[in-house]
């Protein structure tokens, strides 16, 4: 398991590269799409950080019990990171937010994610960079149609994702499964 330590603490590389991302989407959002739209991408990042962070409580309360602090430097895992998403996506939905925006904005995610970890676990190599350089593709494809683009960017993750062994992996769960349900959710709307 990768790990950042910053004086006494500890913590896994995912934490950090995942505020990147939502950090990244939200910038993308507030240059590009708007203001409103931002505000909600926040909101959703703030929901998606908050059950993630606190759904430890739902997984391992004992250890919440004995050590309170627990809380701060671990999360609920990847039960606790499906949690997240599953209220994010449920916010959105709530909120009516464009698909085809949450769509551009879950795109910079993909973009910034590998890439973040990579850099923050020095794992960096040039397929990092190979790979960012064709997920940021999506951008010029989108144009052509975005469920298209949005499919053809869900299989360059796997690909790289395969080639790293975790093609069954949470991190590829995820990106089907956020995926899937912006293209189904486009297709009601």
């Amino acid at each position: 398991m990768d790990v950042i330590q910053i004086g006494n603490i500890t913590f896994p590389v995912a934490q950090p590269a995942v505020a990147l991302a939502l950090f990244g989407s939200w910038l993308y959002a507030r240059l590009i799409i708007s203001k409103a739209f931002s505000e909600q991408v926040s909101s959703a990042a703030f929901l998606f950080i908050a059950v993630w962070k606190l759904s430890i409580l739902l997984f391992q309360f004992d250890l919440v019990v004995k050590a309170p602090l627990s809380l701060l430097y671990f999360n609920g895992g990847t039960n606790g990171f499906i949690l997240g998403i599953a209220a994010a996506l449920a916010y959105m939905w709530m909120k009516k937010m464009s698909a085809y925006k949450a769509a551009l904005v879950w795109a910079v995610m993909v973009v910034i994610y590998p890439l973040a970890f990579a850099l923050l676990s020095g794992s960096w190599t040039y397929w990092d960079g190979i790979q960012a350089a064709g997920s940021m593709l999506f951008f010029f494809v989108a144009k052509e149609g975005v469920e298209r683009a949005l499919i053809l960017l869900l299989f360059w993750q796997l690909l790289f994702l395969s080639a790293d062994g975790q093609a069954f992996g949470a991190e590829a769960i995820v990106y089907t499964v956020v995926t899937a349900y912006i293209i189904i959710w486009r297709k009601k709307t």
